[in-house]
């Protein structure tokens, strides 16, 4: 929930942008994914996900798994989040030892990131403001939310949260960051964190050269516009992930927006021949018929992820996977308005798919043969 201070005058100063090579965080987004339902979603490729999951201890990959609840996988990739509240770069160690010393961490974090249903609790209380109370101390908003986990409405993200201790959950968070780091992460690291630092360097010199902070924004996390006119938020935190590509992460912890980004492709090492992933994600965005109608409408104008079940008639998650898709293949950007997420058009479509294809074909190296021209 952002809440927006109307009474200030004048316009919304722009916040602060900040880019971080945090190994910290990309411990947790690298544990997430290799727990996640769907691998093949990563740009990492199914293959590589299923290599690192058969050298993980399967002890370690099930507490990985009771970690995040037993209804979902997204808890370490929104933990993750605690790479931007550390002191700069966000290191492994600093963030254990953030955990060490907050035992509600956890808690903040998860909370900040997720949606609660509208509804209200015994006819008053809004869940988000139950929640606030729990870390505040208050017992009974944790029997309240209690009651709502047992009626199967809490987010499966904050159950685990509901049936551990703080001190205990914190206990076994930092004691399985502590294993994942020895036991699989230590070969990982320099392959991700190379990737990541590159990117962060690139985002450091646009914003030192001068680039306007909403442009560098929409590049990083490939179509996100920040919010004109919130008053409340002082500073954005970009936190590049070479694991968890090619999805997006969007946080909010008090004054702080907290995004997880894609690593953009000309920061991974590929094969010299290998058409790049957005040309890949580009062609696969293109190639299905609910997509080509949202761009079409959407070249009437933005539109709501209400409009896109309406266009598509599929369900909530459905539509928001057919815009995801979208977004990452540099087709669409997605802004917020109050408690809606408006999605529009990223320039011309046509454009955007010529210009990639003709980029990879035309790249160096290429050589054509009399086979290849009949």
């Amino acid at each position: 929930m952002r809440l927006v201070d109307l009474r200030a005058g004048g316009p919304a100063s722009a916040p602060t942008v900040e880019a971080r090579a945090s190994s910290g965080a990309e411990l947790l987004r690298c544990a997430g994914v290799l727990i996640a339902d769907d691998p093949a979603s990563f740009d990492v490729g199914a293959d590589r996900i299923a290599a690192v999951r058969d050298r993980t201890p399967d002890d370690l990959l099930d507490e990985l798994r009771a970690l995040s609840g037993e209804r979902g996988d997204k808890a370490l990739l929104l933990l993750a989040g605690a790479g931007a509240l550390v002191p700069a770069p966000g290191t492994v160690q600093q963030v254990r030892e953030a955990l060490l010393e907050d035992a509600l961490l956890p808690w903040r974090l998860l909370v900040a990131n997720l949606a609660f249903a509208d509804h209200q609790l015994d006819g008053a209380t809004n869940p988000v403001d139950l929640v606030q109370q729990v870390i505040e101390g208050d017992e009974e908003a944790f029997a309240a939310l209690c009651r709502l986990d047992a009626a199967g409405e809490c987010p499966a993200e904050l159950e685990v949260l509901l049936r551990t201790p703080p001190a205990e959950y914190r206990d076994r968070l930092v004691a399985a960051i502590d294993r994942f780091e020895t036991e699989v992460f230590t070969d990982l690291q320099d392959e991700a964190m190379g990737a990541i630092e590159r990117d962060v360097v690139h985002r450091r010199r646009q914003l030192d050269d001068g680039v306007a902070a909403a442009k560098v924004v929409i590049e990083a996390t490939n179509g996100y516009e920040l919010t004109e006119d919130d008053r409340t938020l002082q500073r954005v935190v970009l936190l590049p992930s070479f694991w968890f590509r090619p999805w997006l992460i969007l946080g909010r912890l008090d004054a702080i927006e907290v995004l997880s980004t894609p690593v953009a492709d000309e920061f991974v090492a590929l094969p010299s021949e290998a058409p790049p992933p957005t040309l890949v994600k580009l062609a696969k965005a293109l190639g299905d018929e609910g997509r080509l109608r949202l761009l079409r409408r959407m070249s009437g104008g933005p539109i709501t992820l209400a409009d896109a079940m309406g266009e598509l008639d599929v369900a909530k998650a459905t539509a928001h996977h057919h815009l995801a898709l979208l977004r990452q293949a540099g087709l669409v950007s997605l802004r917020e308005e109050g408690r809606r997420t408006h999605y529009g058009l990223r320039g011309d479509p046509s454009d955007t798919a010529a210009e990639a294809l003709a980029a990879y074909l035309r790249a160096p190296g290429w050589s054509g043969t009399a086979a290849d021209a009949t």
